[in-house]
């Protein structure tokens, strides 16, 4: 069977993950001018250099935060950036992480869609992992990685997600530091130089998980998912946040526990999850209304 190829898109980032800071000055930039230009004057502005600001209009785009207006093609932002906006102006509330997170790697054709959803090691090395991304799209992409384009891509992916497994995720004097570490989502041994990405994330608010859920029920068409579908499938939450089938069972009844927009049914032996189709910006706006409620 032929397998379809697919448009990739590579590097914009520099290299650079996204630091602490770099989202709320542009999302402040996007609400309140209607756009983002990454020009010098910006850069002098946000007090970032070329480089940088290129880079942060780079994850503008890939986290979902921007949006294209009318036929001019202008990006201005987007409605998870106004809500962003709005409710947690500094991004300091991990569940906007985990739903940035969400928007970044479900987005087709990026090395975070790839990781997270094709690359099936647990425990790999630098090396193995750039490989397997340029086997990928030599397989898949109308455009393949070069070996030099992979290699910074790959190692944007991991400089962005991976912290040191047992001690505070994130180092304060580490100037280049990336909210996405504190997801634990890839952990790194540095005496072996191996990567491990976990199999029990902690911390996702189950608004993000039912969220992934309902996106899945919105491409597809279909209503409900078995929990073992859920825990293997491309886009669904066992890949997305790194979550085994047990870990999955457990954040699954914790979810239907508490909203009104899921429950499970039994189907043939199977446990079902029926999720309602809504919007992400709506999951999201659910998730900062239960923290306002709980303050």
């Amino acid at each position: 069977m032929t397998i379809p190829q697919q448009r990739y898109a590579y590097g914009g980032h520099y290299t650079f993950p996204v630091r602490y800071g770099w989202l709320p000055k542009g999302i402040d930039r996007l609400v309140s001018s209607g756009s983002f230009s990454a020009s010098t004057e910006m850069a002098d502005a946000l007090g970032l250099g070329s480089k940088m600001v290129e880079s942060l209009s780079f994850w503008l785009r890939a986290m979902g935060l921007t949006a294209e207006e009318g036929d001019t093609k202008a990006r201005g932002a987007s409605e998870m950036a106004r809500l962003i906006a709005q409710r947690d102006a500094f991004c300091e509330l991990p569940g906007t992480w985990w739903f940035l997170h969400l928007s970044l790697v479900c987005a087709p054709g990026t090395v975070w869609s790839w990781f997270f959803n094709h690359y099936s090691e647990r425990i790999f090395d630098r090396n193995g992992c750039i490989d397997a991304f340029l086997e990928h799209t030599r397989s898949r992409a109308i455009r393949p990685a070069t070996p030099q384009v992979a290699q910074k891509d790959v190692a944007c992916l991991l400089a962005a997600y991976t912290s040191r497994p047992g001690v505070d995720y994130v180092d304060p004097d580490d100037l280049g530091a990336c909210p996405l570490r504190e997801l634990g989502l890839i952990f790194r041994h540095a005496h072996v130089q191996r990567f491990e990405r976990t199999r029990a994330p902690a911390g996702v608010p189950h608004e993000a998980l039912l969220a992934c859920v309902s996106s899945l029920v919105e491409d597809s068409g279909r209503g409900a998912f078995s929990l073992r579908e859920l825990a293997t499938m491309k886009d669904g939450p066992g890949r997305i946040f790194c979550a085994g089938l047990d870990a999955l069972e457990t954040m699954v009844a914790n979810a239907v526990a508490v909203s009104p927009h899921a429950h499970l049914d039994s189907l043939a032996g199977e446990r079902m999850l029926v999720v309602a189709p809504r919007l992400m910006t709506d999951w999201l706006t659910d998730l900062y209304d239960r923290i306002e409620a709980a303050a």
